[in-house]
């Protein structure tokens, strides 16, 4: 038996940003154009923390960067891949 060592953070994390990539998936299938503009709203949210938060945002940034790469497919280390549950 292997144990999950990663934090009850990290795992929050994850779920998270796994269900708002379910939504805006959702969404998406009802109206095309909504993921670009989530994903619009996404980047903008991120620079806003980013560039204008006091303090360790560390934790939201990595939250919303997990959620534009689970609905891209795109991340720095693996660079381009498939959406989350895309087929």
């Amino acid at each position: 038996m292997t144990l999950d060592k990663r934090s009850d953070l990290h795992r929050a994390k994850v779920g998270v940003s796994m269900l708002a990539t379910c939504i805006v998936q959702t969404m998406n299938e009802s109206d095309p154009t909504f993921t670009d503009r989530f994903l619009k709203r996404l980047r903008d949210a991120y620079y806003e923390l980013r560039d204008n938060t006091d303090g360790d945002v560390k934790e939201q940034m990595e939250l919303l960067e997990w959620t534009r790469s689970l609905l891209t497919g795109f991340d720095h280390i693996d660079g381009q891949g498939k959406p989350f549950l895309s087929e």
